[in-house]
């Protein structure tokens, strides 16, 4: 009863239809090699929940340190390749442009980190 009376609150939609294609279009088409993303931390519960995947930071209950650090990465175009690697993030989620030669758009708004030494 209570639960169609609160639907429509935008609280509760937290990822609109392109997130949730994207989601499944990586849960379906990107390897195990590929384990952790990184993503707008409020969208990353249902990331995980989609993709089986694990995710570098999402919100709890308040924004932290490591939620900050996402969205300053991914806000400044991805360009941080040491960041990515120190992490062991290969898989990166954002409806902003990512210039970094280090990864390739495998899909609108989906980027794979290229493994070391691959040119």
């Amino acid at each position: 009863m209570v639960i169609p009376v609160r639907q429509d609150t935008p609280y509760y939609h937290m990822i609109d239809e392109e997130d949730y294609e994207a989601f499944v279009w990586i849960k379906d088409n990107v390897g195990k090699g590929y384990s952790i993303a990184i993503l707008y931390p409020w969208k990353a519960t249902a990331f995980t929940a989609i993709t089986g995947k694990n995710i570098y930071s999402r919100i709890h209950n308040y924004p932290t340190d490591r939620d900050k650090k996402a969205n300053a990465f991914l806000d400044d175009g991805c360009t941080d390749t040491n960041f990515l690697r120190k992490n062991g993030v290969s898989i990166v989620y954002s409806q902003k442009e990512c210039d970094n030669p280090d990864l390739v758009e495998v899909r609108e708004n989906v980027y794979l980190l290229k493994k070391e030494g691959t040119p």
